[in-house]
């Protein structure tokens, strides 16, 4: 038995739209500068709003 419940945050939403815009970001990268990149934003030196 499920319970639908209706959910004040989408989760799987969220993630897919943030996977988008650092896929737009990283595009004509070369894997030494998306290391980079990816550090940068892990660190929070760049934001993806």
């Amino acid at each position: 038995m499920k319970n639908n419940e209706q959910k004040e945050f989408d989760s799987v939403a969220f993630f897919r739209g943030i996977k988008e815009k650092l896929a737009k970001k990283m595009e004509g990268m070369t894997l030494m500068q998306k290391r980079e990149f990816m550090q940068k934003v892990r660190e929070g030196k760049i934001k993806i709003a």
